[in-house]
């Protein structure tokens, strides 16, 4: 989207800015100049004072507001772009602390986009010293019902004597008692997906350094068929060794109740960026 919203007309072929993100100038690098965000468009350094903006000229038209909702329902056109997007910030964040903008974020000139950098400069810098050497990476735990059950069945008396008379029992008798096995195993699987979720979290955030809940997952979107039942964002150091040792001590834990944890990351700070920093 185009930010500020402009009045005026946009001229055929107009460029605008498209910002990636901002970094601290002191620690801008000149390999980030030479970027390139998919295709032959080069990335930019736009210095204001102690900050710098990352981004590359774009088509106004192209980001202009009444025709994004359509761009937006290309798939082709948004992996092409949301690709770009986040290898040019996983670049920057090899050298270079970042705070992430909103994807799409437009600027329709460099006057605008230099006033951004300039009026919001306090947020932004106060933003950038809460990631400095730090990075965000996610977390998300997976449970196979078929292991969750036969752990169940070790720990769980009523459970582990249902097993048993489903085994033994017959024609009719036999499918009552393995629906109700499955809805004892179901009624556990409840409770038990808020205790996890509550633990993994706890856990995770006194090895953070912040951290949040996001929401879960279906298959579709997490490419696992088993079900999601935690899916977390945490803000740790850049070597990570703290956080990863936390995360398999916790793995060990879980896995014999048919809980795998799948670690993402690093990226840059997503989910830790204020929202009054992105566009109004």
């Amino acid at each position: 989207m185009i930010t500020p919203a402009a009045t005026a007309p946009l001229r055929r072929n107009e460029l605008g800015w498209y910002l990636y993100g901002v970094a601290a100038a002191g620690e801008a690098s000149a390999p980030l100049a030479r970027l390139a965000a998919g295709g032959a468009q080069e990335v930019e350094l736009v210095a204001e004072g102690p900050l710098v903006g990352v981004a590359s000229r774009v088509s106004l038209q192209e980001f202009d507001e009444a025709a994004l909702p359509e761009r937006l329902r290309d798939a082709t056109w948004l992996e092409e772009k949301i690709r770009a997007h986040e290898q040019v910030l996983e670049r920057v964040l090899e050298d270079a602390s970042i705070v992430p903008c909103r994807f799409c974020t437009v600027y329709r000139s460099e006057v605008e986009l230099r006033r951004f950098l300039s009026e919001r400069r306090e947020a932004l810098q106060a933003a950038l010293d809460r990631v400095r050497g730090k990075v965000e990476v996610g977390v998300k735990a997976f449970i196979d019902r078929d292991r969750f059950a036969v752990a169940q069945a070790k720990q769980n008396d009523d459970i582990r004597q249902l097993e048993t008379q489903v085994s033994t029992a017959e024609g009719g008798r036999a499918y009552l008692k393995r629906r109700r096995l499955e809805q004892r195993v179901a009624a556990e699987l409840d409770g038990f997906r808020g205790e996890a979720a509550d633990r993994l979290h706890t856990r995770l955030l006194a090895a953070a350094e912040d951290g949040l809940s996001l929401p879960l997952q279906a298959p579709e979107l997490s490419g696992r068929e088993e079900e999601m039942v935690f899916n977390g964002a945490y803000l740790v150091t850049a070597d990570r060794a703290a956080f990863e040792e936390a995360l398999a001590l916790l793995g060990r834990d879980f896995r014999d109740d048919g809980v795998d944890l799948e670690l993402t990351g690093p990226w840059p700070a997503y989910n830790f960026v204020p929202e009054e920093l992105g566009p109004e």
